[in-house]
């Protein structure tokens, strides 16, 4: 348990690195830094060996245009660049980690009180944490792993959904 609290800490701690916490400057996003992790990256993917030269030059590629694409999400606007399919990945991927190091057990006892006073059912612009939102509507499901405004349904615009809780 102690070892499991100990990485949390870390790993909340590793957040405020996130690239919309800087205002001055961005590191994250200078060309500088740009380079040196592709060619950092090109050097690992080249370690591996089994790449041939068209692979290894193809996912060079890839990883400059993602690079060039987070910074021009990243430069236009706060606003577009948490909508920025690089930032929607990173923040589930971030949120996903620290849900799979959660005691679910703890959150859940929280999530109990705000399920009771929604009798299960959360509206579109309510408050929600943890757990997975079932659209009434059409059945599209949703995970969440961190306190959100609930919107409306992506598949069919519902407005209406269900919580129900992760598996311990």
């Amino acid at each position: 348990m102690a070892k499991s609290n100990t990485q949390y800490q870390n790993s909340v701690s590793k957040l405020s690195v996130h690239p919309l916490g800087y205002r001055g400057l961005h590191p994250l996003i200078e060309n500088r830094f740009t380079r040196r992790f592709v060619v950092k990256t090109e050097a690992y993917l080249g370690a591996a060996g089994d790449l041939t030269k068209k692979e290894l030059a193809e996912a060079s590629a890839y990883i400059r245009h993602d690079m060039d694409e987070l910074s021009k999400d990243y430069h236009t606007s706060i606003d577009s660049f948490k909508l920025s399919a690089w930032y929607q990945a990173w923040d589930k991927i971030t949120w996903g980690t620290l849900a799979s190091i959660t005691d679910k057990t703890q959150v859940e006892w929280t999530e109990v009180g705000d399920d009771l006073q929604h009798q299960g059912r959360y509206c579109v612009g309510d408050e929600v944490g943890f757990g997975i939102l079932t659209c009434v509507r059409c059945g599209y499901k949703k995970e969440l792993f961190h306190p959100t405004k609930v919107l409306s349904c992506a598949n069919c615009d519902g407005g209406e959904f269900m919580r129900e809780s992760f598996e311990p």
